[in-house]
Order: C-alpha cells, then sequence, then structure tokens
C-alpha cells in the first residue's frame, strides 16, 4: 500500500483526477475492451469528478469506452 499526504483536499483531488485519466489513457479503452470505472457517490468525490469534468473539456481524457458504475453506502441502513 502506498499513502500519498497532499497539502490540502484540492491537491489530493487533482492528483487523484490525473491518475484516474492516466490509467484511463494507459488502458487504451475501445468498443470490444471498455474501461471499467466506479464512481463513489456523496460529497468527498465532487472535487475529483469537477477536474475530471476539466480534463474532458480540455480533450485531455474521452470516457466514449469508459464504462461507470455507482457505488453507494447502504450497509447497516433500514430498507
Amino acid at each position: 500500500m502506498r499513502i500519498l499526504i497532499h497539502e490540502n483536499s484540492d491537491r489530493l483531488d487533482k492528483w487523484t483526477a490525473y491518475y484516474i485519466a492516466a490509467k484511463i489513457r494507459a488502458f487504451n479503452p475501445g468498443p470490444s475492451k471498455p474501461f471499467v470505472l466506479g464512481l463513489p457517490g456523496g460529497s468527498s468525490p465532487v472535487g475529483i469528478y469537477r477536474y475530471l469534468v476539466d480534463l474532458y473539456q480540455k480533450g485531455i481524457i474521452s470516457f466514449k469506452n469508459v464504462v461507470t458504475f455507482n457505488m453507494d453506502e447502504y450497509v447497516g441502513i433500514p430498507e
């Protein structure tokens, strides 16, 4: 396990977004080989998502062949 310490949450968000983008690009997804990405809910990842949107708008990353699923934290919550 690698532990990274960043100056603040914004730096962590940016680092994480660029890390995800690099993984997608290195995987080189295509129609028959999509990149699968689990996206957590809640407010914690909002900054990461903002940076990912920015990278997309700048043409640095494409989500064309990326399949996502949302992860939610329902453990222990009554029906």
